[in-house]
């Protein structure tokens, strides 16, 4: 007898919170990186010799030489530059970034292609995420960090469902299942990384466009708002309670489209 959506749902979290279903370790580079990152012995040479060892992270990282991240008279001309002007933490949370979308390995093509949507998505709510932080005054990288992580819950689920070949492969199915179960596998996932508990908030709230709190605005509700940006919900009351926190109360479609041309500069740069 075939189980219902609801029955699957409910056993695939079982499974994450029992411990049988495979969450996926922080990734080794950004572990190396963060442990040379606790050592304050640790010179900014030494960071740039392991990051170069790693042509695709140091490309990328290279990347925000020319950003709004870096401010400096002098253009950075080398990793060692770059270091400099980043600081330790920004190193981190993009260092993070980066390696989380590599974590992802199937072999079915149905599963790689939700991921891989996904992934773009993440990448398209990170960059609202860094506009948003620069008119609200918010951290841009822990903006940018907690909007690429948002959905990492995704990552275990899409990898756990090679086991469940019973489970429709159409993208609607997988990204139904993805969306109902994210947050929760995400919160997981975040917090057997040890990341700030701000970060694994962002996760566990994922969707939740009527979250609502006190006290001032945080990283919750700017990750909120930018997906609400992003996928712009139907039948939703505006402003919505993170808008109103963070003083944006015009209508979604306004801000989105008053945002566009510098979410797509750090879009590129996120590509």
């Amino acid at each position: 007898m075939s189980l219902s959506p609801e029955a699957i749902r409910f056993a695939l979290l079982t499974r994450f919170l029992k411990g049988q279903a495979k969450v996926p370790q922080m990734p080794e580079a950004a572990m190396r990186i963060r442990q040379l990152l606790e050592d304050p012995r640790t010179s900014l040479e030494q960071l740039a010799r392991v990051i170069n060892s790693d042509p695709p992270l140091s490309a990328y990282l290279m990347q925000f030489a020319e950003s709004p991240l870096i401010r400096g008279a002098r253009p950075c001309v080398s990793m060692r530059d770059l270091l400099a002007r980043l600081g330790t933490r920004q190193l981190g949370t993009l260092v993070l970034g980066f390696a989380a979308r590599n974590l992802f390995i199937s072999q079915e093509k149905a599963l790689q292609q939700v991921f891989r949507q996904r992934w773009r998505k993440a990448r398209e709510r990170a960059a609202f995420c860094a506009v948003l932080a620069q008119r609200c005054d918010q951290s841009l990288d822990d903006a940018m960090l907690a909007g690429l992580l948002q959905d990492i819950g995704s990552l275990p689920l899409l990898a756990e469902l090679e086991h469940w070949p019973d489970f429709p492969r159409d993208a609607q199915s997988l990204d139904g299942l993805c969306d109902y179960l994210s947050g929760d596998i995400g919160a997981l996932v975040l917090t057997r990384w040890q990341v700030p508990t701000s970060l694994i908030e962002c996760a566990r709230q994922r969707n939740k466009w009527l979250h609502d709190h006190g006290g001032e605005a945080d990283l919750t509700d700017l990750v909120l708002l930018a997906s609400a940006l992003q996928i712009q919900p139907a039948n939703l009351p505006e402003p919505l309670p993170a808008q109103r926190r963070l003083g944006l109360e015009q209508p979604l479609a306004d801000l989105s489209e008053a945002l566009q041309d510098e979410q797509q500069l750090w879009l590129r740069m996120l590509a």
